[in-house]
């Protein structure tokens, strides 16, 4: 159920620690930036501090951009 869901969400949000998510997903874009580095150590440090699969993806989007698919007939 949707609502219960955002009910859940919006609970988990509430009770992180919102500077620790801050900080984990700075240094994933600083890390994303790096073609050497692995981003997975990052990535499950920022799931541990309850940063959400929306906001991991935005910082990766931020640096590698998002893809559009050009549609082709």
């Amino acid at each position: 159920d949707e609502t219960r869901q955002r009910k859940r969400l919006d609970e988990v949000r509430q009770s992180r620690n919102q500077a620790a998510v801050d900080d984990v997903l700075t240094r994933l874009r600083a890390d994303a930036a790096d073609p050497e580095l692995n981003l997975m150590p990052t990535l499950i440090e920022a799931s541990r501090a309850y940063a959400t699969l929306g906001e991991m993806m935005g910082a990766m989007a931020d640096v590698f951009g998002r893809h559009v698919e050009v549609p082709t007939i």
